[in-house]
Parts: structure tokens; C-alpha cells; sequence
């Protein structure tokens, strides 16, 4: 069967990433951004993926407790709430790692303008490929899907 390109990318996330590949690295790509809870990480390799990955619970909470016990993370308790921050190890071994979705990290929320203008890019880059496929997409889930993305785009670029 011939692969589309529709979301390939997070199809082979998902893949490695329900086998625990990677778990490691995107925990300390969201901690490296800023300090948060478990639940909060969840939220944030949802949003770096799209949603098409949501790791469990019962795959993050042991890997935090596997990554504080490396040194890489520590947990301190702020109003009866976990946070999770990043220690200098876990920045070096970050900084050391090659991770094949490395630049999908750039989609947590920061106010950076190079990750607006690396968006941007990655905006002309998807909107050529789907161009390119422009006479496959013919479900309606696809074209709904796409005019969500075109609304929200038109909505940013009204303000």
C-alpha cells in the first residue's frame, strides 16, 4: 500500500513511541522549556504531535521517576502539585541526544520569533506538499481537516 504523506511523520512517532522510544527525549524537550507536571507534559507531547500521540499516564510517570533517579530531572512540590524541571545533566545529555523529530520540539509555546518565522517555513513547506497532492484528498475528514487549519490561519492573520 502506497503512503499519501498524510501524517507520516506522527504515524512512525507513534510507532516508536508506543514502544517507548523517544518517551525520554520529549520529556526533557518540554522541561527544558519550562518546569511542569506530569499531566502537563502529557498536554504538551499531545500539542508537539498534533494529537496524535498521547502518551499514558502509566508510560510517563514512570519514565519521571526513572529520569529523576539518572539525575536528568528532579520534582519539587509546589502547593500539592509535582513539577518537573530539568538539571544540568539532563540539559547536556539533551543537547548530546540525536532525535529523529528534534525540530517538532520547536511547537511548544514560546515566544521566540525564530520559531514563528521556523513555523512559517514549516507552513510553505506543508501547504506545497498538500498542493502537490491536491487530486488525492478527496475524503471529507481531509478537506474539513484542511479548512480548520485555513480558518485559523485566516483568523491570525486578520488580527
Amino acid at each position: 500500500m502506497m503512503d499519501d504523506g498524510k501524517n507520516f511523520i506522527f504515524r512512525k512517532l507513534r510507532c516508536h513511541a508506543s514502544r517507548g522510544f523517544g518517551l525520554r527525549y520529549w520529556i526533557l524537550v518540554t522541561l527544558s522549556k519550562k518546569p511542569s507536571s506530569g499531566s502537563d507534559i502529557i498536554d504538551q507531547i499531545s500539542n508537539m504531535s498534533f494529537g496524535f500521540w498521547n502518551p499514558s499516564p502509566g508510560s510517563i510517570y514512570p519514565t519521571l521517576r526513572e529520569l529523576s533517579s539518572d539525575g536528568y530531572i528532579k520534582m519539587n512540590e509546589k502547593n500539592s502539585r509535582k513539577l518537573y524541571s530539568i538539571t544540568n545533566r539532563g540539559e547536556e545529555y539533551l543537547n548530546q541526544s540525536w532525535f529523529p523529530w528534534k525540530n517538532a520540539a520547536r511547537f511548544i509555546n514560546t515566544d521566540s520569533n525564530a520559531n514563528i518565522r521556523e513555523t512559517i517555513e514549516d507552513l510553505e513547506n506543508y501547504s506545497e506538499f498538500l498542493l502537490e497532492k491536491k487530486g488525492q484528498i478527496k475524503d471529507k475528514e481531509s478537506l474539513d481537516a484542511i479548512k480548520k487549519v485555513i480558518d485559523k490561519l485566516n483568523s491570525v492573520y486578520k488580527k
